[in-house]
């Protein structure tokens, strides 16, 4: 959890790489991506929740000594289920729910944390303070500011903006179609959008969780995001379905799809265009 202002805005930020801070932004929303939040057995909103609210709860016994946090963990990691869909992506015991209401995600050794007294423990996590203080995930500097900005300012919950955020692939294929449409570009013209807006953000996150087309065997809301390439990349034989490589084959492959028939992929197109067509609607108005 790395220690900026959450208000959501326009603002560029030059102490940000790409200058769009995303990793702790509301009340109720932030990433906890990086730290393999989705990288459990039972990545459910229901599961994550209770697993959030176990940990906070329990921590807030621990005393604040190095001993006593390093047991804590010790117990956590015996009491969970440690199978993780990418085994080589760290997942942190010390994910907790942060906030006045525990309504977001967030680091319980950060010094700011409820309970902490300014005591930073960070140091005591698998990736070390420096990791948590420095590291940005790739859609920092792979998205557009324009991007990221509305992304942030209408996100509304904290499972599905961290588990797409990062997808930033995803986020790129989808809005630039959006823009080269609309033959304009989603800056800060935009921004104060009320109707309509936060609930399409809202079903495009959903297609992380709800997406009909996904191969089963593979697909897992965790993304392994970082660029080690460790595990292997999707892939969709258009060749096999004797078709061009689809408009949103970025999109696609961040969602582990897989097509059997060429009506399965026009049905696949047609629903990502359906949405960016409702989309143009709401942002027609502003695009005169």
């Amino acid at each position: 959890m790395k220690t900026k202002s959450f208000e959501a805005g326009n603002e560029l930020d030059p102490a940000v790489p790409g200058s769009v801070y995303l990793c702790q932004v509301g009340e109720n929303v932030s990433c906890g991506a990086c730290c393999g939040l989705y990288n459990v057995a039972d990545p459910s909103r229901e599961a994550l929740e209770e697993m959030l609210a176990y940990r906070t709860a329990e921590y807030a016994k621990v005393p604040r000594e190095i001993d006593a946090v390093l047991a804590f963990k010790e117990r956590i990691e015996r009491e969970e289920n440690q199978d993780r869909p990418y085994p080589d992506f760290h997942h942190c015991p010390f994910i907790g729910l942060i906030g006045k209401n525990r309504s977001r995600v967030g680091c319980l050794l950060h010094p700011l944390a409820e309970g902490a007294g300014g005591l930073d423990f960070r140091g005591l996590s698998y990736y070390g303070t420096m990791a948590c203080r420095q590291y940005f995930c790739p859609t920092h500097i792979a998205v557009p500011a324009r991007f990221k900005r509305l992304i942030r300012n209408y996100a509304s919950d904290w499972y599905l903006y961290g588990m797409v955020v990062t997808e930033s692939k995803m986020i790129v294929n989808f809005f630039s179609e959006i823009e080269k449409r609309m033959q304009k570009t989603l800056d800060e013209s935009f921004s104060n959008i009320e109707t309509g807006l936060k609930e399409l953000l809202a079903e495009f996150f959903r297609i992380k969780t709800d997406w009909p087309y996904r191969d089963e065997g593979r697909w897992h809301p965790a993304n392994y995001f970082f660029n080690d390439r460790i595990y292997r990349p999707n892939h969709i034989d258009y060749d096999a379905l004797n078709t061009a490589k689809s408009r949103y084959d970025a999109m696609f492959k961040a969602l582990h799809s897989v097509f059997k028939t060429q009506d399965a992929l026009a049905e696949a197109e047609a629903s990502i265009d359906n949405l960016i067509d409702r989309f143009l609607k709401v942002l027609g108005d502003r695009s005169q």
